[in-house]
């Protein structure tokens, strides 16, 4: 694999101007020393995007979209960031040509899974793994595809947990990534590795499969970590998001083997929730990805249920969504492997329309030769067609009403009529709410925002500050400090195109530049909040003692406990009180 360097992207970023890029997407205007446009990230009526030419960043104050011009230009095209690189590299003559990724400096547990992906994909193609190959194309799964999708093999006579513990890992942080068990051996053995990957295309997490053995569950997966959160993760995203250019619309299933079998036949623009319900985290990332959805769940109950959620969600991000209901309660791997492909391709051809598809639903359980179970069925769809904006489907709906059951069209146009005009009584203007935060979280956004903008606040938070209460906000923290310490300068549009492979420290960062926090600042403010931070870390301590004082049953050692609450609180043990 390629890398291109943070010194190459840096001079990309500093041959284009901000400006002059967003002017071709958006139309801007000069107020003050910035620039500010309707934002193209939200449905936004009146200018709440602000571009500084100074700092080379966008930001929407309404939406919270923010970044340099990388980011800009990726999210826009809905292209990954390094491909935003390579467009821009090309208008200012420097050419980024074959598969890279950035060269940036990841953590322990991206480099942990990143070794133990290599580590599973090597094990499959030894001695041992040929029962494991076999079993693979039994199911229909050939070498092509086991590398397409990075699938290994866990071994119990090949331990993953020695080898990582000989590239230096302990085995405290193998437990705690979710590799390791207590007692020191691997959590998967004997199964096939399906890796999953975060939204930048880096292995945080797998799910093993049984092959050979019995065991009471087939699959298991990585537990939950700050990196593995299944509500955060849609499988297969780093892949399908790429075939959005040939086919602007994503085919969302439930599992893996789902998306793996549709790509055996050449169906590549699939993704899967994990066995888990859409998330708003995931509507956002749909959203982002096209507006045109194929919901192709597995055909039974379980299916619709999850169909029929999914509807709920993503209706709301204004979306057009297609229905496939798959018959005989199979799911799409069960389908392809009995149909074939030309019928399952015929199946997403034949999509039902998302208004389609709520009049089936709605027919689901009623006796449409009762007179009752009609009338009920009529009165439900009518209401349903007046969400539909379009006047000819609506038309078409109720006259194929009227025709099948043999109602007068009038009748069922009147009463169209009478719910579209209690729907239109004037409703209230959703305003986004902005997010509140305690003290803490306050002091922890504003030392962050002003360490990308001044050294000395950097080696304040950095000789001074142990540790950010809140994760994402102390892992950007130190990437701010590692940052600084090695190129010696910060710059927010820089550090931008390096913290771009973690999703979370973007989406963090984000948030933070589109506060109204003020730009200028006094060191005694600084001072201020690192008081702040200090302070919490006091209150947490005692916390934890007051816990420890009360569990502890010896009078002594109780005394002992108070005594070191006090000091912590600044009482000395001779202090009186009048």
């Amino acid at each position: 694999m390629a890398y291109i360097s943070n010194e190459v992207i840096n001079e990309i970023r500093n041959k284009t101007d901000i400006v002059d890029v967003v002017s071709k997407y958006v139309s801007l205007t000069k107020k003050g020393k910035n620039y500010i446009g309707v934002c193209p990230f939200h449905d936004d009526h009146s200018p709440s995007m602000s571009v500084s030419p100074e700092k080379q960043i966008f930001t929407c104050f309404s939406c919270g979209a923010s970044g340099n011009v990388f980011s800009f230009v990726s999210d826009f095209e809905k292209i990954p960031f390094i491909e935003a690189v390579k467009l821009l590299g090309e208008k200012v003559g420097i050419s980024v040509s074959g598969t890279t990724k950035i060269e940036t400096k990841k953590d322990d547990y991206l480099e942990i899974y990143e070794l133990a992906n290599k580590f599973y994909q090597n094990s499959l193609f030894t001695s041992l793994g040929k029962n494991a190959i076999s079993y693979l194309e039994e199911r229909k799964i050939d070498k092509s595809t086991i590398k397409k999708f990075g699938i290994g093999l866990s071994i119990q006579k090949i331990s993953l947990t020695d080898y990582l513990v000989n590239k230096k890992y302990t085995i405290d942080k193998l437990i705690e990534v979710g590799l390791t068990n207590d007692s020191g051996n691997d959590i998967f053995v004997n199964r096939i590795m399906f890796p999953i990957y975060d939204l930048s295309g880096n292995p945080i997490a797998f799910s093993g499969r049984i092959y050979n053995t019995r065991d009471t569950s087939k699959y298991i997966n990585t537990k939950e970590t700050d990196k593995f959160k299944k509500g955060k993760i849609l499988y297969n995203y780093h892949l399908a998001k790429e075939h959005l250019k040939k086919n602007d619309t994503v085919i969302i299933m439930e599992g893996q083997m789902d998306v793996i079998r549709a790509s055996t036949i050449g169906i590549d623009n699939c993704i899967a929730t994990m066995g888990t319900a859409l998330t708003k985290e995931h509507r956002s990332i749909i959203k982002n990805m096209t507006n045109n959805v194929v919901l192709c769940f597995d055909g039974d109950g379980a299916g619709e249920k999850a169909t029929v959620s999914a509807i709920d969600l993503l209706e709301d991000a204004g979306v057009n969504i297609k229905v496939v209901r798959l018959p005989n309660n199979m799911d799409p791997d069960e389908y392809i492997l009995k149909e074939g492909k030309d019928s399952f391709v015929s199946q997403i051809d034949k999509a039902m329309s998302l208004i389609d598809y709520k009049m089936e639903l709605l027919k689901k359980d009623k006796n449409l030769t009762d007179v009752k179970d009609i009338s009920s069925y009529i009165n439900s769809a009518v209401r349903a067609l007046t969400s539909v904006d379009d006047d000819i489907v609506v038309e078409l709906n109720l006259k194929k009403m009227a025709t099948s059951f043999n109602v007068d069209y009038e009748t069922i146009l009147n009463k169209y009529k009478e719910l579209t005009k209690k729907k239109r009584l004037p409703v209230r203007k959703e305003v986004k709410q902005k997010k509140t935060y305690d003290r803490y979280r306050k002091a922890e956004n504003n030392l962050i925002y002003y360490m990308l903008k001044d050294s000395t606040v950097i080696n304040m938070v950095d000789k001074r500050i142990g540790y950010f209460p809140t994760q994402n906000i102390r892992d950007l923290s130190n990437e701010i400090i590692y940052y600084f310490h090695k190129y010696g300068i910060i710059n927010v549009a820089d550090f931008i195109s390096y913290i771009s492979f973690s999703e979370e420290l973007s989406n963090t960062l984000r948030e933070i530049l589109a506060m109204d926090i003020k730009e200028d600042f006094q060191i005694r403010e600084i001072e201020d909040y690192i008081f702040v931070i200090m302070e919490y870390h006091k209150k947490k301590r005692i916390e934890d003692m007051t816990k420890k004082m009360k569990e502890e049953k010896d009078p002594l050692k109780q005394a002992k406990i108070l005594e070191e609450i006090m000091e912590i609180r600044g009482v000395k043990k001779n202090d009186t009180r009048d």
